[in-house]
């Protein structure tokens, strides 16, 4: 079955594993389905981040990294250490990992939430938000998103969600308003921005030393 047919499935819950040479990181996506498919068979976590499996496929390719995407799931996937999401996730020994959400603004403080999982953790997801809001400002498409990464402003903490709150690796839980999901110009043009400024992160880990340490 094709990769565009798997996401573009909105009946089937398919785990779906897209593998890469670099597993310093992995993308997941926990909850996605296709364009305007709102409801996910899962009564612990309803509601879908659509599209969202589309940006993670094209963030895997710019960094030539695995992406493991649950795709109209029958549960709540990073919120149990016991499901087979988790499990990929935990076999691959990444030192990032970068899920992909999405929300309906309802809740949202800004456009653009990113969240490390804690307060301690702080320093990871404001520097993320930092780079991208610089890149942002030059352009066009995106520069009118608000983003923050700074956990005591953001509605999304991710507290929750296991996946983020692991202390195996280093977590990035990032929330994407529709707008950008929705359109393919605006998210490959994020995906571009964000696979840029997590190689700049790898780069300042790897310059402090940390890069085969396993953070605390």
């Amino acid at each position: 079955m094709q990769i565009e047919n798997i996401l573009n499935d909105g009946k089937n819950s398919i785990l779906l594993f897209i593998p890469g040479d670099n597993k310093t990181i992995v993308i997941g996506v926990p909850h996605h389905a296709p364009q305007e498919v709102l409801v996910l068979p899962n009564e612990e976590h309803p509601v879908s981040d659509e599209n969202a499996g589309f940006i993670g496929v094209a963030m895997a390719g710019l960094l030539n990294c695995p992406v493991i995407i649950a795709c109209n799931y029958f549960m709540d996937v990073n919120k149990h250490k016991s499901s087979d999401y988790y499990k990929k996730i935990q076999s691959l020994e990444p030192m990032l990992l970068t899920e992909i959400h999405g929300h309906s603004r309802n809740k949202a403080h800004f456009d653009i939430e990113i969240s490390s999982g804690s307060l301690d953790r702080n320093i990871y997801s404001k520097t993320l938000a930092e780079k991208l809001r610089e890149k942002f400002l030059n352009e066009p498409l995106l520069q009118g998103y608000t983003i923050s990464g700074d956990f005591k402003e953001i509605y999304f903490r991710a507290t929750k969600s296991l996946s983020i709150t692991s202390r195996q690796w280093i977590a990035f839980h990032i929330e994407l308003p529709r707008a950008i999901r929705a359109s393919s110009d605006q998210y490959l043009l994020f995906c571009n921005l964000l696979a840029g400024s997590l190689k700049e992160i790898l780069s300042d880990l790897d310059h402090l030393g940390r890069l085969r340490t396993k953070p605390t």
